[in-house]
């Protein structure tokens, strides 16, 4: 898939810290996310993720060592952290961004970047495009269903 150059704003979704190391899929996640900023150096991200149970630090916070640790000046770098799920994950990424009036991408693995570009349309997005992220494991087995039903979810419940 090409991912559109030069936006604004990336959203990059949070997903699981053990402690404080990067779950598999949020290493994917800011793996991409890095590129993408290395490649677009007008672009600013927001982090988006809450601290979870088990979690020392916040996924925001871990993707945000993880960037600055890679050479992307934390300037660039904007932290949601109140986040549980991917609609929180939207919504106050939003708020963080200030306007609807931008381009944004959201960096997510590519599982679930329909559901997130999505709710980001329902939240009033007009200029929001996917930039997936690989996610290669057995786990996937997983994973793929539990996003049929969290979309099932989302739209039952007015996300989507």
């Amino acid at each position: 898939m090409k991912v559109r150059p030069d936006l604004d704003y990336i959203i990059v979704l949070g997903a699981h810290v053990a402690g404080t190391r990067l779950s598999k899929a949020l290493l994917e996640r800011t793996r991409r996310a890095l590129r993408y900023l290395e490649e677009n150096p007008e672009t600013r991200a927001v982090l988006s993720g809450g601290q979870g149970q088990g979690e020392q630090i916040s996924e925001a916070e871990a993707m945000y060592r993880y960037l600055t640790e890679h050479g992307i000046d934390g300037s660039r770098l904007i932290l949601e952290d109140r986040s549980t799920n991917t609609k929180e994950n939207l919504d106050f990424s939003l708020e963080k961004i200030g306007t609807l009036d931008t381009s944004i991408g959201i960096v997510t693995n590519h599982f679930h970047v329909f559901r997130g570009v999505a709710i980001g349309r329902k939240c009033g997005c007009r200029q929001i495009y996917p930039i997936p992220a690989r996610y290669r494991t057995w786990r996937l087995l997983v994973y793929i269903p539990r996003e049929i039903l969290a979309i099932i979810k989302d739209k039952i419940v007015g996300n989507l």
